[in-house]
């Protein structure tokens, strides 16, 4: 039934009673008519889809005509040559042509070179060109040259890429066009090729063939080549005077199809099974600047010398040293052969600024000059005749000095060498040498070294430390005193730095702790042990620069048993490190503390005991 329906006047009892009058308006509101709502409703909706699809279509068509217009037709099109050889400059073309009916604005050409290609004349690690073209009108067709070059990369494909980035007219939107092709690389435009000897005999001489060869399709010029040679050879003679010392000759111009070849004798004086490389390259000048066009190398390896020797430092190959010690060379030497050979020099050069040559104990004859030694049949008889398949050896004593002669920072990682040759007149049948000879060296690494030192002060102004108490120590009265660690670390650097002591009975540690790195000592109440973790300290530190220090203050009560004593206070200090040179351990100690005080210059007293 509708409100509307209900009569006004109607006996039966309303429950709202005491608000019917505030009721009527809203039962009136309600019969204003639920379709009238409804229609105002669906007008509002109505309005809102309009706008909606208006906005929609609006933005539908800025998409359409703006955002989506249609690229313009343009081709990228490459012309290039079929090969292009190693080191040779060659050109690509890049045609662009503009097939629409736009005017192109703007219009920026890229060409994007791999690794491998560079642009003639510009940097070799440019990759990208780009130049402007400016506005390409409709049909038009343009072209852009680039002249390139290949520096490696030989027998491969390289990928080239061109980009055209453009605008058009009434837009801000910017268009790219791209294409790429593959350039083979061919073998170098001028090839260099090595023949030598495998291996040789140290002291041999032997030839190196050298040669060269242009293999373009026309004359090549402002050549040269360059031998790098290992440090062992000793360079004899060339077939052609070199340009520039004895490893460099100007080529000049080399005709198509034109080469060259050149000889270069020399030997090699080195350890046996060492292997040692030579290095060639063909430059060129171009445009004022300097090009690579091939390179190749040659291993040759020192084979087993007929007569041998081999150096040993107190037994071992790789022994480590200290300061101070003495080293004893052993250096025994082989006939290999079935040759007997006569008149044998042994020569031994020492070279190390911590060798005490004061100290030299050895049969052989010295120059101070070269610091060499010299062994010979005069002093040496076993030298004058060495059978087949027999060997020998000779000794040689020296010691190292007791301090590092550390002067500047860099003063560090001491090495000690010895460099050996053996030789003899006798040559075996077949070899092509004027003496048999070999060669070896031996290297020493000599370990760092730190130091501590402890001491303890009473009166101790400069820390800004006030030690409490009397001196001389009196019964059941406390003292405090202040305890100095300085540590100095030579010639290495040195990791995993720990300093500790122990505090003895009656001491008392108070907290006060200061020091001149980052790390402070730390105590331990229940082992009564004090330990300072430095970590890692630089060499020379201490020597040319203050040593690490850390300083902290003690508490001392004496008992009445101690009456007439010094008193020790602090046990003895250990320091420990890692040499990061050698892998050594590094150690060192300083005396245990007690209150005789002798690095305090202000206690004048004589009697230094405890006093009742």
């Amino acid at each position: 039934m509708e409100l509307n329906s209900i009569p006004k006047n109607s006996n039966r009892p309303s429950p709202w009673k005491e608000d019917e009058e505030a009721y009527e308006p809203v039962e009136a509101a309600g019969s204003f008519s639920n379709s009238a709502y409804e229609a105002s409703k669906m007008k509002t909706f109505a309005k809102r889809t309009v706008i909606a699809l208006l906005l929609f279509a609006a933005g539908f068509g800025y998409y359409y005509f703006f955002a989506r217009l249609p690229q313009p037709n343009v081709g990228l099109e490459f012309s290039k040559p079929d090969q292009t050889l190693l080191g040779q400059p060659f050109s690509i073309s890049v045609s662009f042509s503009n097939y629409s009916d736009q005017i192109l604005k703007n219009a920026k050409l890229s060409l994007l070179l791999p690794d491998g290609i560079s642009f003639l004349n510009d940097s070799s690690d440019k990759r990208v060109l780009e130049q402007a073209i400016g506005d390409l009108g409709p049909g038009s067709v343009n072209q852009q040259t680039f002249t390139l070059i290949a520096l490696n990369g030989s027998q491969t494909l390289k990928h080239i890429d061109a980009k055209l980035a453009y605008e058009t007219a009434g837009s801000s939107a910017e268009f790219e066009s791209k294409s790429g092709i593959d350039v083979p690389v061919g073998q170098p435009a001028v090839g260099l090729t090595f023949d030598a000897p495998q291996s040789v005999f140290s002291g041999e001489n032997f030839d190196i063939t050298v040669r060269y060869q242009n293999n373009s399709d026309g004359d090549f010029k402002n050549l040269h080549l360059k031998i790098d040679y290992p440090p062992m050879f000793q360079f004899v003679k060339s077939s052609d005077d070199a340009s520039a010392g004895n490893n460099r000759w100007d080529l000049g111009t080399i005709p198509k199809g034109g080469g060259g070849v050149l000889t270069i004798t020399g030997a090699l004086i080195g350890s046996e099974q060492s292997y040692l490389n030579f290095h060639g390259s063909v430059t060129a000048d171009i445009l004022g600047q300097t090009y690579g066009i091939s390179e190749q190398t040659a291993d040759v390896s020192i084979s087993a010398s007929p007569l041998s020797v081999a150096p040993s430092v107190n037994n071992a190959a790789d022994y480590v040293s200290r300061i101070g010690d003495e080293l004893v060379y052993v250096l025994r030497y082989k006939n290999n052969s079935d040759t007997t050979f006569e008149n044998i020099t042994l020569k031994a050069r020492l070279s190390g600024e911590l060798f005490d040559f004061s100290s030299i104990r050895t049969d052989a004859s010295f120059d101070p000059l070269t610091k060499t030694f010299t062994w010979i049949a005069a002093n040496t008889p076993a030298l004058a005749v060495l059978p087949p398949r027999q060997e020998g050896s000779v000794e040689l004593r020296i010691k190292l000095k007791s301090e590092f002669p550390i002067r500047r920072i860099s003063d560090r990682n001491y090495i000690l060498k010895l460099h050996v040759e053996i030789n003899s007149p006798t040559v075996p049948q077949g070899t092509n040498a004027q003496k048999t000879m070999s060669v070896a060296s031996i290297e020493t690494k000599v370990s760092g070294a730190i130091s501590i030192r402890a001491k303890a002060l009473w009166r101790d102004a400069p820390t800004g430390i006030l030690n409490k108490g009397p001196f001389p120590p009196v019964v059941n009265k406390p003292t405090q005193y202040t305890i100095h660690w300085l540590v100095s670390n030579y010639a290495t650097d040195v990791s995993n730095i720990e300093a500790s002591a122990s505090l003895q009975s009656g001491a008392r540690w108070t907290g006060v702790v200061k020091t001149n790195i980052g790390a402070q000592p730390s105590y331990d109440p229940a082992s009564g042990k004090i330990v300072w973790n430095i970590g890692n300290m630089a060499a020379t530190k201490g020597v040319i620069s203050p040593p690490a220090e850390a300083i902290f203050q003690i508490e001392l009560t004496p008992a009445v048993n101690q009456v007439g004593q010094l008193i020790t206070f602090l046990s003895d200090t250990r320091i420990q490190g890692q040499d990061t040179f050698t892998n050594s351990v590094l150690s060192d100690s300083a005396r245990a503390l007690n209150t005789d005080l002798p690095d305090d210059a202000t206690i004048t007293t004589g009697n230094r005991t405890v006093q009742q």
